[in-house]
């Protein structure tokens, strides 16, 4: 049941009526449908309590984000939009929710758009019988409130009818003194917003689906390349017409799924740590909210920023949400470490909400993203990560895992080993390099320790260049977030010209979840060949 607002108003309304509203409201509490949104249930707690206590006027921007959302007292609507943004999810989870589950309910929950006071309104079939409680009718209008008895209305402090009751409702409403035209336009008037409702479903089904089009059978909104074995969903966030494959051969498609604050555009941006800048060319920013539709199960979810606007450390904050959780706060240029340069948040075990979409929420003023991409994640773990060192194609090993093109590299610079490492079993983690002075940022998932695999080869000293130069011909160092891993490091004195894997394991994150691997010369260029990174 409710708790944290006061109920005991004493209203002078029909008990009835009211128990079932407030069950009406535990229900769709206890459905699933808001997610794990702190944010969402406080807001339509609040308000239906407010409701409930006759004390609509109290029901503003400010006393919403102040006395439900824990917003400070010197809170500006104008520069935090939390509340807009929260009531616009919440409206759209709540129509989700009746017209699936909630559909056959005999009283529906509805926020007007440009208010926030809620509607408990009586269900399509019965809204020529009906009115709800506060004084609008079912399309939205405002009407008088109903009078006391003696006048052919109901009174209100009746019980609310149910089942047979309604008709005898009915049969009193037109047997009164109130002419039967009235309630022909009443009925009319129902019957016109039911066909809206389904016209508008059918209508947003179709024109405004992810697809374009009905279908009989809608396509999945995974697309699957030839690379992958699972369909995943990748957006170019704020790109309106236009897909892009990208090096691994993923095809990400124009931004479909969200609305609000406003979309952007970068001319060829040269951005640092990607192979891909074209997937940070274009953005939203402001405060929106973008709703990915996904077949039910568990997902991992990435999300793309690099800061092009020229701004500096402490310049801009972003905060967002995903799906209704904890919110968090991204200072872009600092997690980067420069502008123009790209970086990623993972958040694993992502599961879709129950209207069967996964919810992305950017709650302050000046928030961006430029791509969002979401992979099947069915064992509930954070994804591996395998990097191909100086290679811009993806590769599938023998054991059909995914290598990916070389990403998130800062320094060095490539080089390819051709054919003389195709004799090797799964030689295209071999076939690429990355040689110089060079070190990675790797994002990976909060809350885990991960262990991680270097792989090399020396394909220039010894035999494969007629025994030139030996063992002690290139020599570095390797440290992984601040941590020396390998000092004075030797390929051929370990592995000869055989390829080698060197394993460290418990490497813990840094607070920004990146893997930070740095590479550093003593005798000629650090080399490698591949990155794995495999969650503990």
């Amino acid at each position: 049941m409710l708790s944290g607002y006061d109920s005991g108003c004493g209203l002078q309304l029909g008990r009835d009526r009211l128990a079932a509203e407030r069950a009406e409201l535990d229900t769709v509490l206890a459905s699933g449908i808001l997610g794990r949104s702190n944010y969402v249930v406080k807001l339509l707690t609040f308000v239906c309590e407010k409701y409930f206590c006759d004390q609509g006027a109290d029901v503003k921007e400010y006393s919403i984000a102040v006395q439900a959302l824990g917003r400070s007292p010197d809170f500006d609507p104008q520069a935090d939009t939390i509340v807009r943004v929260t009531a616009h999810s919440l409206r759209k989870r709540l129509e989700e929710y009746y017209r699936t589950e909630g559909a056959e309910h005999e009283i529906h929950i509805c926020i007007p758009p440009g208010r926030y006071l809620p509607n408990f309104v009586p269900k399509c079939a019965s809204s020529a019988e009906e009115q709800p409680r506060n004084g609008t009718t079912a399309l939205g209008s405002h009407a008088q409130p109903a009078p006391a008895n003696g006048n052919g209305h109901l009174h209100m402090d009746e019980p609310f009818p149910k089942g047979d009751e309604r008709a005898g409702a009915v049969e009193k409403l037109v047997e009164s003194e109130a002419p039967r035209k009235t309630m022909r336009i009443v009925g009319f008037l129902a019957t016109v917003a039911c066909l809206a409702l389904i016209v508008s479903y059918i209508w947003q089904r179709t024109e405004h689906s992810p697809y374009g089009q009905a279908q009989a059978a809608p396509p999945s909104p995974f697309p699957v390349s030839p690379i992958e074995i699972q369909p995943s969903l990748r957006a170019m966030i704020g790109q309106a017409s236009k897909s892009y494959t990208d090096q691994a051969g993923f095809v990400w498609s124009p931004d479909r799924f969200c609305t609000g604050g406003d979309s952007f555009s970068v001319s060829r941006p040269e951005i640092r740590g990607t192979g891909d800048p074209k997937l940070f060319e274009s953005g939203r920013e402001g405060a929106f909210a973008c709703k990915f539709p996904v077949p039910p199960g568990t997902y991992e979810m990435h999300l793309l920023f690099a800061e092009t606007a020229g701004l500096q450390e402490n310049a801009r904050s972003i905060a967002y949400v995903v799906d209704g959780g904890t919110s968090n706060s991204l200072d872009v240029v600092d997690d980067s470490g420069a502008d123009d340069t790209a970086t990623e948040k993972i958040f694993a075990n992502v599961q879709p909400e129950a209207d069967g979409a996964i919810h992305l929420d950017f709650t302050a003023p000046h928030s961006f993203v430029n791509a969002v991409e979401i992979l099947p994640d069915p064992d509930h773990e954070p994804l591996p990560i395998r990097i191909l060192a100086g290679r811009d194609t993806a590769y599938r090993d023998q054991e059909g895992r995914l290598w990916l093109p070389d990403r998130d590299f800062f320094g060095g610079r490539e080089s390819s080993h051709g054919s003389e490492v195709r004799h090797l079993p799964d030689s295209g983690i071999y076939d690429g390099q990355r040689l110089g002075h060079f070190h990675y940022a790797i994002p990976v998932a909060a809350g885990r320790k991960y262990t991680l695999k270097l792989h090399f080869i020396e394909r220039w000293f010894g035999i494969q260049n007629q025994n030139v130069g030996g063992a002690g011909s290139r020599v570095f160092d390797v440290s992984c977030n601040g941590v020396e891993l390998l000092k004075n490091f030797d390929i051929m004195r370990e592995s000869q010209n055989a390829p080698l894997v060197k394993t460290f394991m418990h490497i813990e994150p840094t607070p920004q979840n990146k893997i930070e691997i740095y590479f550093t010369p003593n005798v000629n260029y650090p080399s490698l060949n591949a990155i794995e990174i495999l969650p503990e």
